[in-house]
């Protein structure tokens, strides 16, 4: 009995002399930021681990994956409500077949439930179609979408901006993936930042206007939460090559699902740091902290992956 608890003790202060071992190369600054309450991580000495190499890496071995809603935007208002998605911008042009809740999120989350199985994928991609042939049918033109998207409330999160710009600076292959619609993404972007930063790339769901400015379609592929990973990238492009051939990634996210959103860009790699936003469902946070290596709980600020990027682009 004695020798089990001496092995425990041994075991403990091993743990002990790791953790001050990888917190001693991570930056005080960073440290206290990870100490806040309102951050959760299950497996502290791996991610100080993680995140001093990627520091130890640079600019040059990293690249970024992102989710967009509730994720670089912002989720909750601060009167407490629950901020729009992309898909939102398009109001009551978006008619979902078969449903009539009272928002698109509810109507999502409802024809989710009637299906499972293998037929759920067909199921949804089918649901969604509609959707998109239903606003397709509305005659939405480029000005009514634009006077839409200056309207209504989807704002970067704060110190989002300086993110994607210290990512563009470095050099760093940044992608921006949404299941939303792309077009929002770029007016958000171009409204907050003057324009899209070089380096970032956005893939969503994308409109295809005439030219009389009337849209006519939602260009392929179709993204969804379900397919929304790195495989719908051209294995021959640019950017996969950019994304694929770099040894350090962080993603971003604020679902279970954005936790995929890597794959299709080869081997899993043993540094991706992943940064989960649980934007208060504190019901989550044990999900949550089993695949994101840092959970922010409330905070609706981006400064943690802001502040890991530039020791990153420090350290070249």
């Amino acid at each position: 009995m004695a020798s089990v608890a001496l092995l425990w003790q041994m075991k403990i202060h091993m743990q002990f002399q790791q953790a001050q071992m990888a917190s001693s190369t991570v930056p005080a600054s960073i440290q206290r930021l990870l100490e806040s309450s309102d951050i959760h991580m299950s497996r502290p000495v791996k991610t100080l681990e993680k995140i001093a190499r990627l520091i130890d890496g640079g600019a040059d071995r990293l690249s970024v994956i992102s989710d967009f809603d509730h994720t670089l935007s912002l989720a909750i208002g601060e009167d407490g409500t629950v901020l729009p998605v992309t898909h939102q911008v398009l109001g009551d042009a978006l008619v979902l077949p078969d449903l009539n809740q009272k928002s698109t999120q509810d109507k999502y989350a409802a024809y989710s439930k009637e299906s499972s199985g293998s037929d759920k994928l067909a199921m949804l991609e089918a649901w969604w179609r509609k959707a998109h042939d239903g606003v397709v049918a509305r005659g939405l033109t480029r000005k009514e979408f634009e006077e839409r998207a200056s309207l209504i409330d989807i704002r970067l999160r704060d110190c989002s901006a300086d993110l994607l710009r210290s990512l563009s600076d470095a050099g760093v292959p940044t992608l921006v993936f949404s299941a939303g619609l792309s077009d929002v993404i770029s007016f958000v972007l171009c409204q907050e930042m003057g324009g899209i930063p070089d380096g970032v790339h956005i893939i969503g769901n994308k409109m295809e206007f005439d030219d009389q400015g009337k849209l006519i379609a939602f260009k392929t592929p179709l993204l969804h939460p379900f397919n929304k990973n790195a495989s719908v990238i051209d294995k021959s492009s640019p950017l996969h090559s950019s994304l694929s051939t770099r040894a350090h990634l962080i993603v971003l996210g604020d679902s279970m699902g954005d936790l995929t959103m890597e794959k299709g860009l080869g081997k899993e790699r043993d540094d991706t740091l992943r940064i989960g936003f649980l934007n208060g469902q504190s019901e989550k946070l044990i999900q949550f902290m089993q695949g994101y290596d840092i959970v922010i709980g409330t905070n609706y600020s981006m400064e943690i992956p802001r502040q890991i990027v530039q020791e990153i682009v420090r350290s070249q």
